[in-house]
This record gives structure tokens, C-alpha cells and sequence, in this order.
């Protein structure tokens, strides 16, 4: 079910960037800005997974099914919060230059 929700997630950045380049006329093609925010937001997934995810899931199988969930938020939202940072930079670094 979650995997599911990280994958909407990760439409939805694309989506948030592609109409984030179109917004501010950014000539390099708004494809790269999507693409950028999808593979930013499943590197920070992917590195949540491995470091934090697996060894709470491996500690926590059968004891503590909320704190397995409060992990697989946390993996989400702290790629979000990232995604949002980096977008941001992108944007003033753009009004930098213009």
C-alpha cells in the first residue's frame, strides 16, 4: 500500500516541477526539471530505505507495526521536504540569472 503512495508521490513532484519550468519560462526543456525532481525524491526514498527502513522493519518485525509506519512516512515526507528545498534553490537561482 505504501509503495503505491511513494509512487503517486513521485508522479505528483514531476508533475510539481514540469509545471514549475513551464510557470517561470525556464528555456531548458521542463522534462529535465520533472525528471530532476522524480530522481531527487527517489534518491532520498531509496537512501531512507536502506539506512533507516530496513533496520527499524528488521528490529520491529513482529512488536511495533506503528513505528514501521511512522518510518515509511518519515522516508516520505523527508524526501518531500527535500524536493521542496531543491526546487526552491532551482527557482532563485533562476531569478538570479535572469
Amino acid at each position: 500500500m505504501l509503495g503505491g503512495l511513494g509512487g503517486l508521490i513521485a508522479i505528483a513532484v514531476a508533475i510539481w516541477f514540469y509545471r514549475t519550468a513551464v510557470d517561470i519560462n525556464d528555456p531548458k526543456s521542463p522534462f529535465v526539471w520533472a525528471f530532476n525532481g522524480a530522481a531527487a525524491y527517489y534518491v532520498v526514498v531509496l537512501l531512507w530505505w536502506f539506512l533507516v527502513l530496513k533496520p527499524v522493519s528488521a528490529s520491529f518485525h513482529h512488536t511495533n507495526q506503528s513505528l514501521i509506519l511512522a518510518a515509511h512516512v518519515g522516508g516520505y515526507v523527508l524526501a518531500l521536504a527535500l524536493v521542496w528545498f531543491i526546487r526552491n534553490r532551482w527557482i532563485a537561482s533562476m531569478k538570479k540569472s535572469s
